[in-house]
């Protein structure tokens, strides 16, 4: 009779990494062309100041819809956050959508991001034949009754196959017992039965199956 090891954690399942992309929110910084186009507003005498603060204002709505912090577009104006929010609510939709038909002359670049790597456990699953093999088997070997000689060989090669799932391919058997639509209380149970792990008790409901019972695979 075979007894149960005791496995940690990691030794059911594997380290995998993924990443996952976030948009920087703080500590946002406009990128340089951005900073000298919204600089270059007022500049010149000779302009329009009207409608130069106009397309400006426009432009720093533009950048706030598409997401730039009040405090990145501050930093680029010299303006308060408080009047840079002021501008974004009194600037009309239809005149960030006439901005924005002319990105090369006003780019709304993309906000910055960061790629996070995140490691978490994922248990390991079973060889796809196995567990093919077992979904066929398990109706034969659910049907073993009393002392009936039918589908014995059937229910001895399931819970070969359950040990070798669990104690080689290092499955879980609330994992395995998930993709075979039982519960692992289930699974424990028969590989109890079948002489492949012990119980702490003395447990009758969990008695070995009688050598006479057995059948040779």
């Amino acid at each position: 009779m075979t007894q149960i090891r005791t496995w940690k954690r990691k030794d059911f399942s594997k380290l995998v990494a993924t990443e996952e992309t976030h948009t920087v929110v703080s500590n946002q910084v406009l990128p340089e062309n951005v900073r000298l186009i919204l600089k270059s507003f007022g500049a010149s005498p000779h302009r329009d100041q009207e409608s130069d603060a106009l397309v400006r204002n426009s432009y720093i709505a533009a950048l706030r819809h598409a997401g730039w912090t009040l405090q990145s577009i501050a930093d680029a104006t010299d303006l308060t956050r408080e009047r840079i929010r002021q501008i974004d609510v009194s600037i009309g939709q239809d005149l960030i959508e006439q901005i924005k038909m002319f990105p090369q002359k006003f780019p709304i670049p993309n906000l910055p991001t960061e790629t996070i790597v995140k490691y978490k456990y994922q248990p390991y699953e079973p060889d796809a034949k196995d567990l093919a093999r077992l979904l066929e088997l398990q109706p034969f070997a659910q049907l073993v009754r009393s002392h009936s000689p039918r589908y014995r060989e059937e229910a001895e090669e399931y819970a070969a196959l359950l040990w070798k799932v669990y104690n080689e391919q290092k499955v879980t058997l609330y994992h395995l017992a998930k993709k075979l639509g039982v519960t692992h209380g289930a699974l424990r149970f028969r590989l109890v039965r079948y002489g492949y792990m012990k119980t702490g008790g003395n447990s009758r409901a969990y008695k070995p199956i009688i050598k006479k019972n057995r059948a040779a695979i």
